[in-house]
């Protein structure tokens, strides 16, 4: 809300329109590439470039895919969703989530991001019987290296939980 104000709404309205069409043209990148289905000739050129500084690490670190793009629910939970990946990264079972951004990220401001993959990880147990308990934030950072936040599914639970609670009660009426 702080940044709407400083920037202005009409700013803010088309800075968050082409931060969502990039990050989901990068998606679409990464989850065709690990499908050997790329076809970069698709994509524009910035896209592309952003996709192209992440896929040496898509490369080295993703294997023995279990799912992708694969709707989810809980029932524990209340909630359901679209888990980006479910890999082995570096050879340990986790919850994948693609993002993109502006300028690089401290891992303090990504919380958000963590309670996601949290509830992937736990809808994907809930669903398969499969324990998850990494998780691996792989953003693609304009004109910088890209960056790797790998956490423990248990360390965002219950700020997850408190989420949801926090959620279900501001909304009672929807």
């Amino acid at each position: 809300m702080e940044w709407r104000k400083r920037v202005g709404e009409e700013e803010a309205n088309r800075i968050s329109t082409h931060a969502a069409r990039r990050g989901t043209k990068v998606h679409q990148m990464c989850e065709d590439y690990i499908n050997n289905e790329l076809d970069e000739k698709k994509f524009l050129p910035t896209d592309k470039e952003m996709f192209l500084s992440i896929k040496p690490t898509i490369e080295s670190s993703i294997n023995n895919v279990y799912a992708q793009e694969v709707g989810l629910y809980s029932d524990y939970l209340g909630v359901a969703g679209r888990v980006d990946c479910i890999a082995e990264w570096d050879g340990k079972l986790s919850v994948i989530d693609f993002k993109t951004s502006r300028k690089p990220k401290k891992k303090e401001y990504i919380s958000s991001y963590f309670q996601q993959a949290s509830a992937y990880a736990i809808m994907w147990e809930e669903r398969t019987k499969i324990p998850i308990n990494q998780l691996v934030i792989l953003i693609a950072v304009d004109g910088n290296s890209p960056q790797v936040f790998i956490e423990r599914r248990d360390n965002y639970s219950k700020e997850l939980i408190n989420t949801i609670q926090r959620y279900k009660q501001e909304n009672v009426n929807i």
